[in-house]
This record gives structure tokens, sequence and C-alpha cells, in this order.
């Protein structure tokens, strides 16, 4: 494993440098090379670590270390890297996509450098949402947001209070056949008139794509969306980025979790479950 640091220490070294090279010349062109410097190198150094892992089982642990650690270095030098291109079209959408790892300081000192034009641009707009919005964590009470079910019809989220809600943002995709399933089972075996699931879709254009979604995963949950993507105020306000990202709320309104990790949601719809039934 000595040898695997100091492999590990030297690609580190190389990406270093090269990110060095490039950072006295602010383009677009430049961005997206050492962004995907960045993602090579994350990848290359995930796939050994899966090889190491296949040869010596044993390892695991270490291995997973390991893999915290690129993790760690890529996370770093993403958010580095954003900063500094950020009065660059890509370089701003990433900020925007990292904005939950950097300190709302820091996004105002970038924001107020940003030549106007940038400012008023959507990702512009949206950080600037973000560094004027409060993020809703566990303990908060909902904020209602714009959206509309797959039958046209506009939708609060207020208008749940009284029941116990599972809103989801996004992630239909990711969760897989299994996911979703897992899902559908939970919310058939719950009694309807004290919990709800629903889902804010993050990529449908319009009512028929959500129309269309509903069908070919054949949930009963609530789907809605504001056909806005990245510049939602749900996903900005709600301090949404992973699909999906789970919010628990009461019967009261509150938030009384918020996460990313399916387990982790997975035990509170059990709590859920022997709660409610």
């Amino acid at each position: 494993m000595n040898k695997d640091i100091n492999i590990l220490i030297i690609a580190v070294l190389i990406l270093t440098s090269s990110f060095k090279s490039f950072s006295q010349n602010i383009t677009e062109e430049n961005y997206l090379k050492l962004d995907k410097e960045i993602w090579d190198f994350q990848n290359q150094e995930f796939s050994k670590i899966s090889k190491a892992f296949e040869l010596n089982p044993e390892k695991k642990d270490s291995l997973i270390i390991e893999g915290d650690k690129i993790a760690k270095i890529c996370d770093d030098k993403n958010v580095e890297l954003a900063i500094k291109f950020a009065s660059v079209p890509s370089g701003l959408q990433r900020v925007f996509m990292l904005r939950l790892n950097i300190p709302k300081d820091t996004l105002k000192s970038i924001y107020k450098m940003l030549p106007e034009n940038m400012q008023k641009s959507a990702y512009g707009k949206s950080i600037r949402l973000h560094i004027d919005s409060k993020q809703m964590e566990k303990g908060d009470n909902i904020v209602d947001f714009h959206a509309i079910d797959y039958n046209g019809n506009p939708f609060k989220i207020s208008s749940l209070n009284g029941k116990n809600t599972l809103l989801l943002y996004g992630g239909l995709k990711c969760l897989r056949e299994d996911g979703r399933k897992l899902l559908e089972n939970y919310y058939k075996s719950l009694n309807s008139e004290k919990f709800k699931i629903v889902l804010f879709d993050n990529e449908s254009s319009n009512i028929e794509d959500l129309k269309i979604k509903r069908e070919k995963y054949g949930l009963d949950f609530i789907l809605v969306s504001d056909f806005i993507g990245d510049h939602s105020p749900m996903k900005i306000i709600y301090g949404a980025q992973t699909t999906p990202t789970y919010f628990f709320i009461n019967e009261k309104g509150e938030i009384i979790l918020r996460t990313d990790e399916f387990f982790t949601a997975e035990k509170e719809l059990e709590s859920l479950k022997l709660k409610i039934n």
C-alpha cells in the first residue's frame, strides 16, 4: 500500500502542476481542459482502486480510505478551479453546482467580481438567489415553491399539511427499478390519508414529459415540476443538488430529516411505517 500511496502523491503533484500552468489564463478553453484533467485523474485512480480490490478483497477498508482521499482531493480541486474560473461560463456553472461546498461570504465576493453580463446570466441570478436565501435544514418549517402536477394543476407543498410527507428532489432514474419498487411498496403499505410521497422532477421540460414519466415508471406518487431545471427556486431554497435528495416532513410542516443517502431514508420510512400504521 505504501507504493500505492507514493504513486498517489506523484499523481497529485502532476495534477497540481498542470493546474498551476493554466491558472494564469482565465479562458473557457483552459477551464474545460483543467476540468477534464481532474475527472480523468479521478476515474484513473478509482479504476486502480477497483482493480486492487479485485486482487485483494481483504484490503477493502484501506482501499475505501484511499478512495475517499482521492474524492476529497478532486472535490477540493473542483472548488478551487471553479472559483478561479468563475468569470467564464462553464466555471460559473460549476460554482453554482458546488455552491453548497462554498461559504456564502466567498460566493458573495465571487459574485461582486463578476462582469455585469455574468451577474445577469441564468447561473449568476441563481447564485444570487442562493446567497440571499436560507437553505432548508432539519427543524425548519417548509417553504412553498411554485410547481405544476402532471395534470397541469398548481401544486403547493403546504397543501399536504396534516400529513407526513416524503418530498424527493429528482432521482427516479438514479433509484433504479429496485429503489423505485421499494418506495412504491412503502407507499402502498402506509395509510394514504396520513402519508404522501411527492417527487419534484428536475428534468422534465413540460407537462407532457411529466405524464410520460409517470406512465413509464407506473408510480402513484404526486409528480410535480416547475420545468426550469438547475434554476428552480425549489432546488436553490431547499439546498438540493444530489438526486435524489430526501426531505421528510411531519404533519406540522416541519422538516424532520434531510438526506441524500438511500439507506438513511429507508430507516426513516421504517420508523414512519410503525408510527403511522
